[in-house]
């Protein structure tokens, strides 16, 4: 239901270009880290299975890394993505601002 006391057009949208850079920029800290929190199981696990060779747990194990691995992977990637659409949504915002700006000079 609409609120009755609202002014028509709403409430007027505020978008930090700053604050977007910020949240992409962490978003790919975050890639990074995840990176080398991923490679972190990889010496125990090595080892690990190695001493359990002949055993299948030490096959589960390496299996077990390998989809690990792929999961991090998976999370870069989405990380990454969101990254770029964020620095895109800042460079269309800052393209639009400039260019209903312009529109008011000319005008003038």
């Amino acid at each position: 239901m609409a609120d009755p006391d609202a002014k028509p057009g709403g409430v007027p949208t505020q978008v930090s270009t700053g604050a977007l850079d910020k949240a992409a920029t962490s978003l790919d800290g975050i890639a990074n880290d995840s990176t080398a929190a991923g490679k972190a199981a990889d010496e125990g696990t090595a080892a690990a299975a190695t001493q359990l060779s002949g055993w299948d747990t030490a096959g589960a194990l390496r299996g077990a890394l390998q989809e690990w691995h792929e999961q991090v992977a998976q999370l870069n990637g989405r990380l990454n993505q969101e990254a770029g659409m964020m620095r895109q949504t800042h460079t269309n915002y800052v393209s639009v601002e400039h260019g209903i700006a312009t529109s008011f000079t000319k005008g003038a």
